[in-house]
C-alpha cells in the first residue's frame, strides 16, 4: 500500500468519478472543493457527530488554567477540537486567541494549523513528515532543564476525543513533559443531540464553503455502491472508518477506499478492509492526489509504505 504524493494536478484528472466523503456537509467542503476542481462529484454521508463532553467541568478547570498562563504548549489533533475550544472561549465571552494567548501551539497537521490561523492564532508547531499523533510525537522537542518554574516539569495541555488513543499522551510523558489530558468533545453516531451538538462555527469553514454538496442516507450509499454508482469512498478517521466497515458485507470490488492517513488506514487493515491508497498529507490535494493514483489517472512519485 504505497503512500503517495502527486504534484503539478491538473483540472479535470478526475473526470467522472463519483466520490463519497463521509462527513457532515460543513467538515467535508475543502475536500469536495478540490475533488470537484479535478472533475469528480462529490456527494457527503455523514456518519459520525460531535457532542459536547459530558464532563464540562474538567474541560473548564483545564482552560483556566490556560487562561491564566499555566500552560506551556497546546495541543491540538483535529479540526473539531479546534471547533470545542471555541465554543467553550465563546462561552466564557472572548475568542480562541484571546483565551490561549501567548502559549505555544502544536497542531498534529496542516488542516489544524490553517483551521488555527484562520481563528487568529498562530501555530509553532506542526509535524514535516507523518501528519497523525506518531508524527507529531516524533516531532516533539525535549523539555529545557528546568523548564518554565523551576520545580515543575513543563506543563502540555492536551484536549481531545472521548475515543482519543492514548498516542501522544504517552508520547510526551516519556519525553519528559507534564501532559494534562481532557476530554474536549464526544464522538457520537450522526447525528448528535441537538442541544448538545458542537455548533461553533470556525472561520475556515466560511473560506471553503461549498454550495450544492449532495447529502446521502445510508440506505442511499448501500443502493448506489452495490449497484455500480460509487467509484471511491474517503475514509477520514479511524471512528468512520470502523462505523463503514457494518455497512456492506461483502464490500464491492469496484469501490476504492482511500484513506486520509495511516491512522485510518491500519483500522481499515485490522477490519479487513482493503486500501487502495492512503494520502501522503490529509489535506483535499493529498486526498484527490491518492485517488488519481489509485485509479491509474495520473503517474505518481510513490514515497513510501506505512
Amino acid at each position: 500500500m504505497a503512500l503517495l504524493r502527486q504534484r503539478g494536478a491538473p483540472e479535470n484528472q478526475l473526470a467522472g468519478l463519483r466520490v463519497v466523503l463521509p462527513r457532515t456537509p460543513d467538515r467535508a467542503a475543502g475536500m469536495a472543493a478540490e475533488l470537484r476542481r479535478r472533475g469528480a462529484s462529490a456527494s457527503v454521508m455523514p456518519l459520525i457527530d460531535f457532542e459536547r463532553t459530558d464532563n464540562p467541568g474538567e474541560l473548564d478547570e483545564a482552560l483556566t488554567l490556560l487562561a491564566q498562563h499555566k500552560v506551556d504548549w497546546l495541543v491540538i489533533t483535529s479540526i473539531t477540537t479546534v471547533r470545542a475550544l471555541k465554543a467553550c472561549a465563546l462561552d466564557r465571552g472572548t475568542s480562541l486567541a484571546a483565551l490561549v494567548g501567548d502559549t505555544k501551539v502544536a497542531a498534529v497537521g496542516t488542516p489544524s494549523a490553517r483551521a488555527l490561523e484562520a481563528e487568529g492564532l498562530s501555530v509553532d508547531l506542526v509535524p514535516s513528515g507523518s501528519m497523525d499523533a506518531v508524527g507529531l510525537v516524533d516531532a516533539w522537542p525535549l523539555p529545557p532543564e528546568g523548564g518554565s518554574r523551576s520545580t515543575e516539569r513543563m506543563m502540555v495541555l492536551l484536549p481531545q476525543a472521548d475515543i482519543a488513543a492514548p498516542t501522544v499522551f504517552e508520547g510526551l510523558m516519556a519525553k519528559g513533559w507534564q501532559v494534562l489530558p481532557v476530554t474536549a468533545y464526544r464522538t457520537v453516531d450522526y447525528p448528535a443531540r441537538p442541544e448538545l451538538r458542537l455548533t461553533a462555527a470556525l472561520e475556515i469553514a466560511s473560506l471553503e464553503r461549498v454550495d450544492g454538496l449532495e447529502l446521502i442516507t445510508v440506505a442511499d450509499f448501500r443502493s448506489r455502491a452495490l449497484d455500480g454508482g460509487v467509484d471511491a469512498v474517503i475514509l477520514t478517521s479511524p471512528s468512520v472508518t470502523r462505523r463503514l466497515s457494518g455497512l456492506l458485507d461483502p464490500w464491492p470490488s469496484g469501490v476504492r477506499l482511500i484513506a486520509i492517513g495511516a491512522s485510518s488506514a491500519r483500522q481499515a487493515a485490522e477490519l479487513g478492509l482493503e486500501i487502495a491508497a492512503t494520502a501522503a498529507e490529509p489535506t483535499p490535494s493529498g486526498i484527490a492526489d491518492a485517488l488519481a493514483q489509485s485509479l491509474g489517472h495520473q503517474p505518481t512519485e510513490t514515497e513510501g509504505t506505512p
